[in-house]
């Protein structure tokens, strides 16, 4: 009897299971078999951030939707590798779901980032090499990169990811794609001819007040960089700088654009570290906060009246960097030929960090990435290492590395392994003559800063980029600017506009372009002094105008600094509500223009509540800065 039954019951068994299993499958978030589906859509967390994928012509194309307004219209995906276009498909197959939600430590624009998300894995099914897509969506804007499934040896030629652009768009671009110094312009997506570059950030505002967007990539490892090239049809596609070669499975970086109602909402917006890597806890063990990862303002004598890179020198400027309470000296190219008698390079530099020790100061000293001048670069394993080495036992505390030049792969290879090296020598590092930032500042908090920028080693006027960059090449990352100059580089702005661009500037080393002794001279010396180089807590007040004003509060513990830029040739009188001050009263410092008079300027102090408004008045491509600190009574 029990043999009879043996069987009927298996199978009934056998196909309850199945049913269950594929009901699970069905049901459960994380994993959907959507073998026959053409279209997938993950929606932010809030809901008003959309990205659709879905199949045109068995090709891979999205579309990105801010409050049911188009941000990026239909636009192609995919990768081109070993000469075989990956991206045509026939349907999708298995689509994972998940979830993030998370805060972590950073050095920047606030203290803590928010990453908060709804992401979907999905299989992508072809006659072709196998992809996934790994999509998400923030409530600030979205992240996508390629998964590619690869046997040997793989080039990646082109990334065909586009992106198109709504009609009447504003863009802010520069196109300088080699080492990011390009001047931003302001066109319509319209003008913008086949063949135009661009470097990212690209920064959108959208036609009827709908909000704006930004275009970058972020997790940059192991890859070439992208930039954009303008398809001259209302659009952009991904640019690489030169092929990636890989072996065995890889991924892209990823492909970012920041979304929001207002410029508040895109600087605010963390996506680019999101998507990178925490940092390595036995290299970091307390994150950006590891003890010796120390933010700081610093002295430099290249732009400086009296620059000469002479060991004396030096020692002068670590006198200066120590009346002025900056923790650091930063010297730059020339020490490499230093010699006395017998003594060399090392010998005369050791003499300085002890010289400078002894004053709170640290030294930083540059470095060229290739050879240069007849002094071997850092560009091999064995040549970095050894020089870094060095560095660590001569007590230096930080690397200026320069002339790179590049996006291509080998270089973004370089930025990994010399951060981690560096690391291991509790160094910190800042990159010159590089590429835009991509979130290495969260993987390798010791990269305090990069330039990347147009700054203040160009030539004036500066009013224009001043009000366009942090609302452009800030929202990647940190930037070595080096602002403030009170010499023959004051160009058309005030003085007062140059100290606020140490408020409104992001970067954890403000190494400071003026001659420090003009500083010391100067009625700014003591809010230049007081002004902290992070902050915990970032507002861009709502007045503010990409290439008009630049308009920022931002904390640091309990004092708040206020700071205006103006952009244009007219002065300008503001009214800012103190409305995102705690209850109760402050001490309100105020350091503005002297009226109709560029190289001066007006500090006045007073008490203020919150909730209370201020009016300031700006010269023409002036500025302000205001420091409000809490008062018992």
């Amino acid at each position: 009897m029990s043999k009879l039954y043996a069987k009927p019951a298996t199978t009934f068994y056998l196909r309850l299971l199945m049913l269950l299993l594929s009901i699970s499958v069905l049901f459960n978030p994380a994993a959907v078999n959507a073998q026959g589906t053409k279209t997938i859509v993950v929606a932010s967390p809030d809901g008003q951030v959309r990205i659709k994928v879905f199949l045109v012509n068995q090709m891979l194309n999205y579309t990105v939707t801010y409050k049911n307004n188009p941000v990026i219209l239909s636009s192609a995906m995919g990768l081109v590798v070993n000469r075989e276009t990956i991206g045509n498909a026939q349907q999708f197959g298995t689509v994972k779901n998940y979830a993030v939600n998370q805060t972590y430590g950073i050095n920047g624009v606030h203290s803590t980032a928010v990453d908060h998300c709804n992401g979907k894995t999905v299989q992508v099914i072809s006659n072709e090499t196998p992809l996934t897509l790994d999509v998400r969506a923030y409530n600030n804007g979205i992240a996508f990169k390629y998964s590619i499934a690869n046997k040997g040896e793989a080039v990646i030629s082109k990334d065909l990811t586009q992106f198109n652009i709504p009609e009447g768009t504003t863009v802010w671009s520069q196109a300088n794609i080699k080492y990011y110094e390009g001047s931003y312009s302001q066109k319509n997506i319209a003008d913008f001819k086949a063949g135009d570059l661009a470097g990212p950030p690209a920064t959108l505002q959208f036609a009827g007040n709908k909000g704006y967007a930004a275009i970058t990539e972020g997790g940059l490892i192991d890859f070439a960089g992208m930039s954009l090239i303008a398809s001259g049809n209302n659009g952009f596609t991904a640019n690489l700088t030169g092929d990636t070669k890989k072996t065995g499975d890889f991924d892209s970086p990823w492909r970012i654009v920041e979304i929001g109602a207002d410029l508040n909402s895109l600087v605010n917006c963390d996506i680019v570290t999101n998507v990178s890597k925490a940092p390595d806890a036995t290299l970091f063990p307390q994150g950006n906060l590891t003890t010796w990862v120390k933010p700081g303002k610093s002295v430099w004598s290249w732009l400086a009246e009296k620059q000469a890179i002479t060991s004396g020198n030096m020692k002068h400027f670590s006198d200066l960097a120590a009346e002025l309470g900056f923790e650091y000296n930063l010297v730059d190219e020339g020490w490499g030929n230093w010699k006395d008698g017998d003594r060399d390079k090392w010998d005369l530099m050791k003499e300085l960090v002890d010289y400078s020790a002894k004053k709170g100061v640290k030294i930083w000293v540059w470095k060229a990435y290739p050879d240069r001048a007849g002094i071997p670069g850092i560009n091999t394993p064995e040549k970095r290492r050894d020089f870094f080495k060095k560095c660590k036992e001569l007590g230096i505390a930080g690397l200026k590395v320069d002339f790179f030049d590049s996006e291509a792969q080998e270089i973004n290879d370089f930025y990994q392994v010399a951060l981690k090296d560096a690391a291991e020598y509790q160094l910190m590092m800042d990159f010159h003559g590089a590429n835009k930032p991509t979130g290495q500042n969260r993987t390798w908090p010791n990269e305090l800063t990069r330039e990347a920028i147009r700054g203040l080693e160009n030539s004036p006027p500066w009013a224009p980029g001043n009000v366009t960059l942090p609302f452009t090449r800030f929202l990647a990352g940190p930037a070595d600017f080096t602002p403030i100059h009170f010499g023959k580089r004051m160009g058309e702005v005030t003085w007062a506009h140059h100290v606020a661009t140490m408020v409104v500037f992001t970067s954890p080393l403000m190494c400071l372009g003026a001659d420090p002794q003009s500083i010391l001279d100067n009625p700014c010396k003591l809010m230049i002094q007081q002004i902290p180089p992070t902050w915990d807590e970032t507002i861009v007040l709502p007045q503010s105008k990409i290439g008009d004003l630049a308009l920022f509060a931002r904390r640091k513990g309990t004092t708040w600094f206020i700071a205006g830029l103006n952009g244009k040739s007219e002065p300008k009188t503001i009214s800012i509500p103190l409305s995102f001050l705690k209850k109760g009263k402050y001490a309100l410092t105020t350091l503005k223009d002297m009226p109709a008079v560029q190289a001066n300027v007006v500090i006045t102090n007073s008490k203020i509540a919150a909730g209370a408004s201020v009016i300031v008045n700006m010269n023409k491509t002036g500025g302000f800065v205001m420091k409000l600190d809490p008062v018992s009574k």
